[in-house]
């Protein structure tokens, strides 16, 4: 490896942990070699690999959708109405158009938003230290995943450009669909029913069935990703678990719960502590948080 492939890294023992694992599981001399076709590594989204806070880009996109469509709504009124209020939020601005629709105006919207902080597009508030870490990994065999609460459609319309990532590789929350030929020919209608929210115990079952092996590598930040690294511990290959932990009030937030779903960081911070899992420190360990702006 070179001196160069994290250079968002600062030189703490998050790094060295990262390093010291990929070279012990790809050096063809090591005794942890794993092979090229068992490399596999899963990552959470909000939160993992982008700035969540105030709220999640997703639901910034249902609002603004919402008000687009005619029925405005306030993050207030959502947070008083609990999942009830946000169910109907999703019916109103995912429902009732084309999957090829919804990819155009989720691109269309990504295109013009602005988080409301750091006044850059939504796409920019990436992790840089993260994306280094994703090319890291690809650069040494490894086949990177995506396993988000997150709706898979939407985070599809900018991963790809973003994370250099292929769609089906990119798996988070699904809504149902309906086929339907129309004028155009044959699509997919996005329906109100839920088919999967991918979160907690979910997740290791939704890493089964699209991925079929136990990865080596899992990065999530709340215990809504505690699962998803468990499972990955379990294996019986040489692992790494990365806990993203929000410390960096200056450059980014500081924080020990999500925004919206209220999921802590208690019960992930205690089997870190358990298992020797990596902790990162936003604050402490890396030097740049995102991207240099555009």
């Amino acid at each position: 490896m070179s001196e160069h492939d994290l250079p968002s890294w600062r030189e703490t023992p998050a790094k060295q942990s990262i390093v010291d694992f990929v070279a012990a599981v790809t050096h063809p001399d090591s005794t942890d070699l794993v092979p090229e076709s068992d490399r596999v590594a899963v990552f959470d989204n909000d939160g993992t690999l982008w700035t969540e806070q105030p709220l999640y880009a997703q639901l910034a996109f249902a609002i603004d959708r919402a008000a687009e469509l005619g029925h405005p709504t306030s993050l207030d009124k959502l947070q008083a109405g609990g999942m009830a209020a946000l169910m109907e939020l999703v019916t109103l601005t995912h429902a009732g158009i084309t999957t090829d629709e919804f990819d155009a105006v989720s691109r269309r919207w990504l295109a013009a938003a602005r988080h409301p902080r750091f006044g850059r597009p939504y796409p920019q508030t990436v992790y840089q230290p993260m994306l280094e870490l994703l090319r890291l990994l690809d650069r040494n065999g490894f086949s990177c995943w995506i396993f988000s609460g997150g709706g898979t459609d939407f985070m599809r319309s900018w991963a790809a450009d973003v994370y250099g990532l292929p769609p089906h590789r990119v798996i988070g929350s699904v809504g149902e669909t309906e086929f339907h030929t129309g004028a155009g020919g044959p699509e997919l209608i996005k329906s109100a029913a839920i088919g999967v929210i991918n979160d907690g115990p979910q997740k290791p079952s939704s890493i089964h069935r699209h991925v079929g092996q136990r990865p080596l590598v899992a990065a999530g930040n709340t215990d809504g990703d505690l699962a998803m690294l468990q499972w990955t511990a379990a294996s019986p290959y040489r692992t790494l678990e990365l806990v993203v932990r929000h410390t960096d009030a200056e450059r980014e937030y500081a924080y020990d719960r999500d925004p919206i779903l209220g999921s802590g960081t208690g019960q992930i911070l205690a089997a870190a502590a358990d298992h020797k899992w990596t902790v990162i420190d936003m604050a402490a360990d890396w030097s740049a948080v995102h991207p240099p702006a555009a």
